[in-house]
């Protein structure tokens, strides 16, 4: 499943981070484990690397089809679909809740899943399948995609350090919780 150990222990340090902070917030776990300046810390970089992410792949998707809605006749189906979705894609990257900006986007994704802006459906175009290929490619589509799996990456990555931050401070202190109820013995 895990191509390498490295993602094998980047997803785990993930999932142990929301876990303990879960556990913590429920109530299972009596005491903080993890200190709520700790918490409060990773919550706020997680929100603003989730952010940046999520506007990274709007800017990036908003600028594809703005270009490939160029190569298409302004009377077609599909350059009227990749006006409304790019006039959505914009309205989720401008709102400042990243709670919203979430479900705009999901919604957005949900509505336009059944609508392949990316097939060529000669009816909806006006091109053949060659021609919006060479579209697709011509806009940047390749380049849309590669961005898209590196910014991916990134993002889970910045995640992974940001949980590791939290096990290391929290057993940081936790080791100095001891070493101070050591002394008192």
């Amino acid at each position: 499943m895990f191509k390498t150990k490295l993602n094998f222990l980047t997803i785990s340090c993930v999932c142990l981070t929301f876990c303990i902070i879960q556990l913590a917030q429920s109530g299972v776990v009596k005491s903080p484990v993890i200190s709520e300046d700790v918490k409060q810390d990773f919550e706020r970089e997680a929100r603003l690397e989730t952010e940046e992410f999520l506007n990274a792949i709007f800017t990036a998707q908003i600028d594809f089809f703005n270009k490939l809605k160029q190569s298409l006749k302004p009377d077609t189906k599909r350059y009227k679909d990749i006006e409304v979705f790019v006039q959505r894609l914009e309205q989720a990257k401008e709102e400042k809740e990243l709670e919203k900006k979430d479900v705009m986007y999901w919604e957005t994704f949900q509505q336009f899943n059944k609508s392949p802006l990316l097939l060529n459906d000669a009816a909806e175009t006006g091109m053949t399948d060659e021609a919006y290929q060479k579209a697709l490619t011509d806009n940047g589509f390749k380049e849309l995609l590669k961005n898209f799996f590196a910014d991916v990456a990134v993002y889970f990555w910045k995640m992974a350090k940001a949980s590791g931050k939290v096990v290391e401070t929290t057993m940081d202190e936790y080791l100095e919780q001891m070493q101070s109820s050591k002394k008192l013995f």
